[in-house]
């Protein structure tokens, strides 16, 4: 189930909610998580009702791990191998449904061999939800974990907002939320916020993602037309792609915990206004790199040995990343650049910080980040390296007319009526006006708009903002009829 549809607006969402605060007003306080256990499973069996098994049968596991470790630790026993075993497990899970093509058709490739091919549907969320219980079971080995229930265990890892697509969530920023009885009451403000975030998150799927992303789908499929002009806004269009998407889920996600009085944490802090990759990282997918910063870099010693290990560890980041992201070649390059860029901004921490010092020279490498940003993202799009290579060869094909059809996919049905009354659409000319206008649009709001964090701070319940996202929500909503999913459902 998607949030940008008819069945999760009109009968998933509001069955929740009313069940939900139903069950805690009457003080039945488990019965309401359990009932949220049960929506959140039906949310995520709609897609593939088998991988229910998946889900079900990893929280049983890494429950059983727990309570093995709790007791462990009561008995004042080492419960490092217990660790070790929980992680494996979860990996192992993940490389079987996630890697093992690939894996085997490299060796193929390499060796000459014959290992067929599983090729099996990829559970959705599952890169998510494993790396939520990895950081569990690692917690909970070093004691780090509260004495939890099963429910709140279960709840915790399949919680709907966030199990598909994030933000991955840590067990002490939701489970003690879960059991807080102040949290159990319907509350006006928290409902009220959480209905803005989450009509901001679809207005940014259904508006604006999803329109770009029919530019990025034209490109992608017509490599051998695209000239250098065509390359461009192809992939521009991705950048804004990729981020109205993600950042739009995520907007809905923390939107959907506030209606329930739960604070899910932000994945994003305004990332295309960073002047550095450096910068950009520590505002992108958030949870995710604070997931790679405790788990991975902090473990193998940080930046507390070295510049040398400092480098090495941030590489190896990237690169798990990269693999983290998808199963091929181009995912393993976009982290691996990624990650020498990372490490060429600490080297050139000194001259970067005095460039940013002067307005001129904070412009400048504004532009060469985003320059950055936007060609790795061309590994990241494209669906394997051959396709990068075409699409890298179009940048440099030399300049000429955008296509016509790529300039159509913009024509958003309400902006080409109101072109056609004022009669500029002949001649293409309304198309480019509209590819213009979407992509001024994108940039002002990544720009200056403002992100999840003011919304936040500043909301104050108006009924000018309460008709002004009563008609967003409904322009939204009458857009649904192409319901599409979201990009990182595939990770």
């Amino acid at each position: 189930m998607v949030f940008n549809s008819f069945i999760f607006i009109l009968l998933f969402l509001p069955v929740c909610l009313i069940g939900y605060f139903c069950f805690n007003y009457f003080h039945r306080y488990t019965m309401a998580k359990a009932f949220l256990f049960g929506m959140s499973l039906w949310f995520y069996g709609y897609f593939h009702a088998v991988y229910l098994f998946l889900l079900i049968g990893g929280i049983l596991w890494n429950y059983m791990i727990y309570r093995i470790g709790r007791g462990l630790l009561q008995k004042k026993k080492n419960t490092k191998a217990l660790m070790v075993l929980g992680v494996i497990s979860n990996l192992a899970v993940l490389f079987f449904f996630k890697y093992m093509d690939f894996f085997s058709e490299n060796l193929n490739a390499l060796f000459g061999l014959d290992i067929p091919l599983l090729k099996l549907l990829l559970p959705l969320g599952i890169s998510f939800f494993t790396f939520q219980q990895i950081g569990f079971i690692v917690d909970a080995c070093r004691g780090e974990a509260g004495d939890y229930s099963f429910l709140d265990y279960a709840l915790f890892v399949s919680f709907f907002p966030q199990l598909i697509a994030g933000p991955i969530v840590t067990h002490e920023e939701l489970i003690p939320q879960l059991a807080d009885e102040k949290k159990k009451a319907f509350r006006a403000d928290n409902f009220s916020m959480g209905c803005v975030l989450f009509i901001v998150g679809l207005a940014k799927k259904v508006l604006l993602a999803d329109t770009f992303g029919r530019a990025v789908a034209w490109g992608y499929g017509s490599l051998e037309t695209l000239n250098t002009p065509a390359a461009v806004l192809v992939m521009l269009s991705f950048y804004f792609q990729i981020y109205f998407d993600f950042s739009g889920y995520s907007d809905m996600a923390v939107g959907l915990g506030r209606m329930m009085n739960l604070t899910l944490p932000v994945n994003f802090d305004s990332p295309y206004r960073a002047l550095t990759l450096r910068d950009y990282w520590k505002r992108w997918h958030i949870t995710l790199t604070r997931f790679f910063t405790k788990y991975v870099y902090i473990p193998l010693g940080g930046s507390r040995r070295g510049t040398a290990c400092t480098y090495r560890n941030i590489l190896i980041v990237f690169l798990l990343s990269g693999l983290w992201h998808g199963a091929d070649w181009g995912f393993i390059l976009w982290g691996i650049l990624n990650g020498v860029g990372i490490v060429l901004c600490r080297v050139l921490d000194r001259p970067l910080m005095r460039m940013e010092r002067t307005r001129f020279l904070r412009a400048a490498l504004w532009f060469c980040n985003m320059l950055c940003v936007n060609l790795l993202l061309v590994l990241f799009r494209a669906e394997n390296l051959h396709t990068a290579g075409a699409f890298f060869a179009g940048l440099f094909r030399g300049f000429g007319a955008v296509p016509q059809k790529l300039l159509e996919t913009f024509r958003v049905g309400e902006f080409w009526y109101a072109l056609k009354l004022l009669h500029v659409t002949g001649g293409g000319h309304g198309d480019l006006i509209l590819c213009i206008g979407f992509l001024i649009a994108a940039f002002l709001i990544v720009l200056c708009g403002k992100n999840v964090h003011r919304y936040i701070e500043d909301f104050k319940p108006r009924v000018g903002y309460a008709v002004g996202f009563g008609i967003l929500f409904l322009w939204c909503f009458v857009s649904l009829s192409g319901v599409s999913t979201f990009l990182y459902y595939n990770f």
